[in-house]
């Protein structure tokens, strides 16, 4: 060991020993060139001599602290060394005892490591009941701003029920980035491979930003890669909230009359797989080079003053990167400042084989205008709604105001002209747009939606944006079809008698959240029974016929898994037909939902409710 640290030793202090000797003659010799009283070149010598001294001291210090830090473990690997060796005399106390003391070192690392291990499990279960007591309010905050949204009220009113709103949200993002870091920190973050469809699951995402974009005047453009496989396997739950992530943070850093643009483009197709890049760029106020470096980083916001001015816990980009890894893609950024920023990723997704290649309806009979004011716009919108027509066989052309409006030759119209309903805000233009000799359609938003009005402004069809492939389909149909519609669409009205004679069951031991899904499924057409824990939907259920049951997890007397194990028992027990149960609960855990349909349970509905969700899942288990 000696020998073996002695040119260790040497390498370390021989350059402070020579840089000693070459400091003090260079003193020395400049001592005698001057004064030889100077006190200033003394006390320069003395220093450099004590600066020398105490560098060859700490080197030595921290050779004699490695040693004393490693003579345990040398001394554990020698005693192991004597062990495998019988001609060293080892008696059997001996050697007993060091096998004592290595099993004793060896269970402390276990119990260590179990102490570690559940520390890390209380801390996820403590997140994840706690993001369920939260989100039971709010599950009723949100439900009934939404209810109140859609009473008449006054200005001041309504600015202060979207303020709930708006703030309620924001709480509900907190508490997800929060519960979302906890597993990743945890590693258990995990990734479902499930069937779905692509461009419905972008459409809902898109969907619940129209109006955020709304109020900022942004122009919010989606272009999905219409020839791609919609059809394909993996986590769209995963895939929703990155998009929600990115697109949320593009309209909170992008100023008013800004754009957003989200594109999805086939990257390589084969007979089983497809890659796509997705990517959502704005022209926001972008990210210097350095700033682009930490921005991946937990808490990790541009500036303390972004945080501040813009608000956000700074872990949702953290969090989406991991999920685009986790998903075989890697979450990337480029930007300039005040230019704007774009984040993209790549995934290989698997092919549906379930599900044949989507064929489309072919329009090639159908002319289509895109009317604009003047020839120099040019946006991105355009372009996105003009490779959706011509995707499904229609021809395009741009009109222009000036050419239909004043020409004093009247223009060939083509069978269904398109307005935008940001381009006729003034008195008069939308009269003037519906009174056109050939179908036409308004696209519009959710904030300019109120100004029309179905006794003047006869459309053929009214479209919220942004526009998708899905909504070009329905502009065509009713076109081709030659349905006149009602000014205000499916877009707008509610059917209250959509599932009219639909008798449900709801369980819930939080009375706020029962009068608001009770109030929720009456709007739908259904006939609503509630009771407030396991042991009365056991019993409600055994009585009674219901098509469709709703089971909160958590609840006294008798949790909804239990409540739901007894109800299937008793259906097995007498033959009966299965009545579908859906799990209502605010636990979002991953794995929840395998968890519960394990157990039984037909669907997995989250609070706060979507309404929209809820349609589904009444749809798909009543077969309505």
């Amino acid at each position: 060991m000696l020998k073996k640290n002695l040119p260790d030793m040497s390498i370390r202090i021989v350059p402070l020993v020579l840089l000693l000797m070459l400091s003090s003659y260079w003193s020395y010799r400049e001592w005698e060139k001057f004064d030889a009283t100077d006190p200033g070149l003394f006390i320069s010598l003395l220093v450099i001599v004590v600066l020398s001294l105490l560098s060859i001291g700490y080197v030595w210090f921290a050779h004699r602290k490695e040693k004393r830090e490693n003579r345990a473990l040398v001394s554990v690997l020698d005693s192991i060394n004597h062990l495998a060796d019988d001609d060293k005399g080892i008696n059997i106390q001996q050697r007993e005892e060091i096998y004592s003391y290595i099993t004793h070192i060896f269970s402390l690392l276990q119990e260590r490591g179990k102490e570690i291990e559940e520390e890390a499990e209380a801390k996820s279960q403590f997140l994840s009941t706690m993001s369920h007591e939260i989100r039971t309010p709010l599950n009723g905050i949100i439900g009934f701003t939404k209810l109140l949204k859609q009473m008449e009220t006054t200005e001041d009113q309504n600015e202060f029920i979207s303020l709930i709103e708006n703030s309620s949200n924001n709480l509900i993002a907190i508490v997800n980035d929060v519960l979302d870091l906890s597993k990743m920190n945890a590693e258990k973050m995990e990734i479902e491979h499930i069937p779905f469809h692509l461009f419905e699951t972008i459409d809902l995402t898109v969907a619940s930003f129209a109006q955020m974009s709304d109020q900022k005047d942004i122009e919010f453009g989606v272009l999905v890669d219409p020839t791609s496989s919609p059809y394909v396997m993996g986590d769209p739950t995963k895939l929703s909230q990155i998009l929600t992530n990115l697109i949320g943070n593009a309209i909170k850093f992008t100023d008013a009359y800004g754009r957003i643009n989200l594109f999805v483009e086939g990257v390589s197709s084969d007979k089983d797989h497809v890659e796509l890049k997705f990517s959502v760029s704005d022209s926001g106020i972008g990210l210097s080079e350095e700033q682009q470096k930490t921005i991946f980083e937990a808490y990790g916001q541009a500036t303390a003053s972004t945080s501040r001015k813009y608000g956000g816990t700074g872990l949702g980009l953290t969090i989406s990167r991991k999920m685009v890894q986790l998903m075989g893609g890697e979450l990337e950024v480029e930007s300039k400042e005040n230019e704007g920023t774009t984040f993209f990723f790549t995934l290989p997704l698997e092919k549906n084989k379930d599900h044949e290649p989507s064929v489309y309806t072919d329009f090639s009979d159908l002319s289509v205008g895109l009317a604009l004011p003047v020839k120099s716009i040019n946006r991105q919108l355009d372009t996105n709604l003009q490779t959706y027509i011509q995707h499904l066989g229609a021809a395009f052309s741009f009109y222009y105001y000036e050419e239909i409006f004043e020409s004093d030759k009247p223009a060939a119209l083509p069978d269904i002209m398109i307005f935008d309903h940001h381009y006729a805000r003034l008195p008069g233009e939308l009269e003037q747009c519906a009174a056109l000799e050939c179908k036409s359609v308004l696209l519009t938003n959710g904030s300019l939606r109120a100004r029309i009005n179905p006794k003047q402004h006869h459309f053929t069809d009214v479209v919220l944006t942004p526009i998708s492939l899905a909504k070009t389909i329905r502009i065509l149909t009713n076109a081709s079809e030659q349905k006149k519609e009602k000014i205000l669409t499916s877009d707008t009205v509610e059917n209250t008698e959509q599932f009219q004679g639909l008798h449900a069951l709801v369980a819930d031991d939080n009375k706020i959240n029962c009068k608001l899904i009770k109030i929720i499924l009456e709007n739908l057409g259904l006939e609503v029974t509630v009771v407030n824990d396991g042991n009365e939907a056991v019993d409600m259920a055994v009585k009674n016929a219901y098509d469709i049951i709703f089971m909160d997890i958590e609840m006294p007397v008798m949790d909804g898994v239990e409540a739901c194990m007894h109800i299937l028992g008793h259906e097995a027990e007498h033959h009966l037909k299965h009545v579908p149960i859906i799990a209502l609960t605010a636990n979002t855990s991953s794995g929840d939902k395998a968890k519960y349909m394990a157990k039984g349970m037909d669907d997995y509905a989250v609070k706060p409710l979507d309404i929209e969700a809820l349609k589904m899942i009444i749809t798909e288990h009543c077969n309505y």
